[in-house]
């Protein structure tokens, strides 16, 4: 490896590295896995891309392996961010390039984080609408196309990516945006590996129309590549659709053109508490009506837990010790917000405990937000790992999804506090398990087994609200049709034909391997949702 990085450095304007130190620190991400990769590459530019896929697809024509695995900021829950091979890191990638404010575009590299950028933007009067990590990077954002909470009414990243520059496993350097036929047409003619691409593709299209058909009238989610439904839509044909979720398995990103929305009205929160289900489902149904910006809710366990360690919201009714929290957040003009605030207090029962958020209570406001990470920061024994953050679950299915809940928690011993939005149906559960240990471990993987059972049985999908990686695709393998594998599998092998792009992930992965990289340690940094 020695030998490797000093041949890299030579041909890259950025750094290449194969110091343990480093390597041990680029690790892990956010999920229960821990694998070192040989080398840590920091490349400052598309040409530095280019180089390093060029020589690991060599390497790969001559049968040694050498596996390449994108990285933003760490932040990806299901394993893929991490590998046993080489890591391009995109922390360098970093420049917001150009500014469009007539036509509200930017021009940005895949390692701009969302905060980065919307900081910039919020000085134009500007904003990506999209409620997630702030550390998140662009290229993360795309690679797991996350159901963040105000998707279900501004329609998440996937729909503010209008083109992206993406560097192919031979290293070739491509376009990917909405075509017309007529564009299509040299594409297709062309005798590089980019023609042979846009061939193949359109030969699976057509061979796979039943099974693309069947895809598209079921639910969505990030299994496989499920995109594959979005390549043709009105006479245009667009490979972009097949980088969301493709947990880098595809091609590399290495510049993205973007559409941004004005800022919003001022948002504004509503806090309930409700004591059952079912007064919590009445509650929400009702306000998913009114068209909110996020509506999302907590079991106040979590909050009980949090004032253990000093973090009570001073907002809520203290006497509430079991039930639910909800947080409504409007963003409308000034009189249709006050009006949907209104009508959610008006159907809520007598004697409910609500409070609306006002200029004297505004920063209290946060402490709802604090009480959840120290829920998931805890000093107990163990961790709360995300070991399957994200599911889906249909709203009509939530009752259900709770009393199984319930009989997890007395069937494991586990309490297993829920969080999420209701707007989105995506939801959370944190499990506390001490990954240090075999038991530990165990239960685990447990869990992931008998909560996968759960999510299905209430007509959830574990990847409904993120991409499997390598933790979900233990569970989700078997829930794919031999032909949805097949079809995916043709699409992997047209992009990345010597199989060097997170391989071991997504359809890659196997129980045998991810069990062998389970952590053994407590991850170093705070766990947040």
């Amino acid at each position: 490896m020695s030998k490797l990085a000093n041949y890299l450095n030579q041909y890259i304007v950025g750094n290449v590295f194969d110091r343990p130190s480093i390597c041990r620190q680029y690790s892990t991400d956010r999920s229960i896995l821990q694998i070192s990769p040989r080398l840590v590459v920091f490349p400052e530019s598309s040409e530095d891309i280019q180089a390093l896929l060029r020589f690991t697809n060599q390497l790969a024509m001559r049968n040694f392996r050498l596996p390449v695995t994108l990285r933003g900021t760490g932040l990806d829950k299901t394993g893929a961010a991490i590998g046993d091979g080489l890591i391009i890191s995109t922390e360098k990638l970093n420049h917001i390039e150009e500014l469009d404010l007539r036509g509200r575009l930017v021009r940005a590299q895949p390692g701009v984080t969302l905060g980065q950028l919307n900081s910039a933007l919020a000085l134009q009067g500007l904003t990506l609408p999209i409620d997630y990590d702030p550390r998140a990077t662009l290229g993360g954002l795309i690679a797991n196309c996350p159901n963040d909470d105000i998707s279900d009414k501004y329609g998440g990243v996937f729909h503010y990516i209008e083109r992206a520059e993406v560097v192919l496993s031979n290293g070739d350097l491509i376009q990917l945006g909405p075509m017309t036929a007529r564009n299509l047409a040299p594409k297709l003619a062309a005798s590089n590996f980019e023609g042979a691409l846009y061939r193949r593709l359109t030969q699976l299209l057509d061979r796979h129309g039943d099974t693309i058909v069947n895809r598209t009238m079921s639910h969505f989610d990030a299994a496989g590549y499920a995109n594959v439904t979005k390549i043709r839509e009105q006479r245009v044909t667009n490979l972009l659709p097949l980088m969301f979720a493709s947990q880098g398995t595809l091609a590399v990103i290495s510049d993205v053109i973007l559409r941004v929305e004005p800022l919003p009205s001022a948002t504004r929160h509503l806090a309930v508490t409700l004591p059952d289900a079912k007064a919590l489902l009445r509650f929400l149904n009702f306000v998913q009506e009114l068209d909110p910006r996020s509506l999302k809710f907590y079991d106040l366990r979590i909050v009980q837990e949090a004032a253990k360690y000093g973090n009570q919201p001073i907002l809520l009714n203290p006497e509430f010790d079991r039930g639910w929290l909800v947080i409504v957040s409007f963003d409308n003009h000034k009189w249709r917000l006050n009006k949907n605030l209104q009508h959610c207090l008006d159907v809520l029962p007598p004697g409910t405990f609500a409070i609306e958020e006002n200029l004297e209570n505004h920063d209290a406001f946060s402490e709802f937000y604090s009480a959840l990470m120290s829920f998931l920061n805890d000093n107990q024994a163990g961790e709360r790992a995300p070991v399957a953050d994200d599911v889906y679950v249909p709203n009509f299915r939530l009752e259900d999804f709770f009393a199984g809940l319930h009989t997890l928690e007395e069937t494991l011993s586990l309490d297993l506090p829920m969080f999420g939005s209701f707007s989105t149906s995506n939801y959370n559960v944190r499990p506390l398990v001490d990954l240090s240990s075999l038991d530990g471990r165990k239960l685990a993987i447990t869990f992931l087994r008998q909560y996968s059972d759960l999510v299905i049985s209430c007509e959830g999908s574990l990847t409904g609200g993120s991409p499997e990686g390598r933790v979900k695709s233990l569970s989700t393998s078997g829930v794919l049709s031999d032909a949805e594998l097949k079809l995916y599998r043709e699409i992997k092998a047209a992009f990345d034909p010597n199989n060097i792009l997170n391989p071991d992930v997504k359809l890659g992965a196997n129980l045998k391997d991810t069990l062998r990289h389970l952590r053994t340690t407590e991850r170093a940094g705070l766990q947040t949702p």
